[in-house]
């Protein structure tokens, strides 16, 4: 029989394995999503992208804090380094290319942080936020269109916002459009307005 200091000697992988035994399939729905979109997702985000009820979801994140798999923060849920070992196991790459609908140029004094800051949780019509993920050289922020489901990333770096989307369809297309323009709108309005900035973003 094992005893509990033996049992807490034996190597990561087992402990893992006896781990899986125990998820639901929910469970593990939520570590593939925190794994493929890497960063942190906010709770009504993972909700949208799960299509799953919130009591459902809560119950399932509430499991997986207390086997130490996720951890909450302020701006979200992200994956611990257990978490993220165990997620690899049922990753899916996507397959789906993402098109350039609009870049602009921000003042050169603006931070990627700052940015974030400004951004991060905001609503914007039918745009509905997901999550974001901090890079070396900027952050990367994602946002949904309530029903249609057409996905809207910002990647923000120095002097420099992209909005990219993975919708193929004219129609998903201009929806994401319009929503780039709203995001970048309410961006150059916070500068310009609050930060005294003269410059004004150029879309291209």
């Amino acid at each position: 029989m094992t005893t509990k200091d033996e049992r807490a000697r034996e190597p990561l992988a087992f402990q893992a394995e006896d781990t899986v035994a125990t998820l639901s399939d929910l469970d593990i729905d939520v570590l593939r999503t925190l794994r493929n979109d890497e960063g942190r997702v906010a709770f009504q985000g993972l909700r949208r992208r799960m299509n799953v009820h919130q009591e459902r979801l809560s119950r399932s994140l509430q499991r997986l804090e207390e086997g130490g798999l996720v951890a909450k923060g302020p701006k979200g849920y992200v994956l611990t380094d257990r978490g993220l070992e165990l997620a690899h196991r049922w990753f899916i790459p996507s397959d789906s290319e993402s098109t350039v609908i609009l870049q602009s140029f921000l003042p050169s004094d603006l931070t990627p942080a700052q940015v974030t800051g400004r951004l991060e949780g905001k609503w914007f019509g039918d745009l509905r936020w997901l999550g974001a993920k901090d890079e070396p050289d900027g952050a990367v922020l994602r946002w949904v269109t309530e029903g249609t489901g057409v996905e809207v990333v910002l990647r923000v770096s120095w002097g420099k916002a992209i909005v990219e989307t993975s919708a193929t369809s004219q129609e998903g297309l201009w929806e994401a459009f319009v929503a780039a323009q709203r995001i970048l709108g309410h961006l150059s309005g916070s500068w310009t307005q609050e930060w005294n900035h003269p410059q004004m973003s150029v879309s291209t």
